[in-house]
């Protein structure tokens, strides 16, 4: 055996050794013991080199592999993270929907209507312009006036991103059969628009400085016309009296079948109270004849007025073309069906 052999030619001399080498048979006795006593070692030791995984006896070899080893310090660590990676949500693109309806309900005040919309809660909405208050639901109800003919809201509608929805809402309106013709002064020019709105367009005659006394030709060119009024609304006395013969003509000229409405007069001047009195009187006098009281309305508004104290606020003008079509439509469509 190798590891024998080895051990065999070790030279181990231990303490003495020297001088037993020089006495002959107790050289061979010594030796003897030597070999007694390394035997077991040797043993050990193959026992030991056999455990290691080497070869004894033979020549093996040694196994090499194809390709060296990576060294460990050559790996990237791996790191396993706790975060999940973040996604991002889509930009929101959708325009808030829109839902709209009108209606007319009112049959003294038929030019009235309302207009129900509704949309996203936080919206924010203009409705011809102007912005409204949306309840918690995102509707709201809101007063509009309907012209005869063809009328247009435009709803815009913005959420809170800035996605934009416009709608327009298209639709005619019927007014009452008939003509209504106005004649007035600077008071019906400033209100015209209003008035229009309500009764039908370019039905307003009105000048700056008329005066009642020009009433009678007035409603005279109109009622020879291939198209007379059915209805006449008089809004004069601002610039000078009011005068029972004035009257009487303008009530002869129209003729018993043809409503007449008389505005009365709110004018800081020394002949408002007996043109006022003047004007209920004459009502009373004829069926066909029917009273606007525009004092009665105004009394304690001056926010109905400019600060002249009689021409007409924006307010003003509502106000006074709404007494209009309130007082002579219903008594119109009355007159018109005997």
């Amino acid at each position: 055996m190798v590891i024998h052999r080895c051990i065999r030619n070790f030279r181990i001399l231990p303490t003495g050794f020297d001088k037993l080498r020089t006495s002959g048979n107790q050289y061979s006795d010594t030796r003897t013991k030597l070999v007694t006593v390394y035997r077991p070692l040797t043993t050990l030791v193959a026992c030991a080199l056999l455990a290691a995984g080497c070869s004894i006896g033979t020549s093996t070899a040694p196994v090499i592999p194809s390709e060296p080893p990576v060294p460990m310090t050559n790996l990237a660590p791996i790191v396993e993270s706790s975060e999940s990676t973040p996604t991002t949500a889509p930009p929101d693109t959708e325009r808030p929907s829109v839902e709209a309806t009108i209606s007319n309900d009112d049959v003294v005040d038929w030019y009235r209507g309302t207009i129900t919309l509704s949309t996203e809660a936080d919206a924010q909405v203009t409705v011809n312009g102007e912005q409204v208050d949306l309840d918690l639901g995102g509707s709201v109800t809101l007063p509009v006036v309907n012209a005869p003919g063809e009328n247009t809201i435009l709803i815009r509608a913005t959420d809170n991103v800035g996605n934009t929805t416009e709608e327009s809402i298209v639709y005619t309106f019927d007014a009452p059969e008939g003509w209504i013709a106005a004649i007035g002064d600077s008071i019906m020019l400033g209100t015209k628009e209003e008035i229009e709105k309500r009764l039908g367009d370019g039905i307003v005659d009105a000048t700056v400085s008329r005066q009642f006394l020009n009433a009678p030709s007035a409603v005279g060119d109109l009622v020879d016309s291939e198209n007379p009024p059915q209805a006449v609304v008089i809004g004069l006395g601002t610039n000078g009296p009011v005068q029972a013969r004035h009257f009487d003509q303008v009530m002869e000229t129209v003729g018993p079948e043809t409503l007449v409405a008389f505005i009365n007069v709110r004018v800081p001047r020394d002949w408002e109270a007996t043109s006022n009195d003047e004007i209920a009187a004459g009502v009373a006098r004829y069926d066909n004849a029917i009273l606007v009281d525009w004092i009665s309305a105004a009394d304690d508004h001056d926010d109905l007025f400019a600060g002249d104290g009689f021409h007409p606020s924006q307010a003003g003008r509502v106000v006074l073309a709404d007494l209009i079509a309130r007082a002579i439509l219903p008594n119109w469509e009355s007159a018109a069906s005997q």
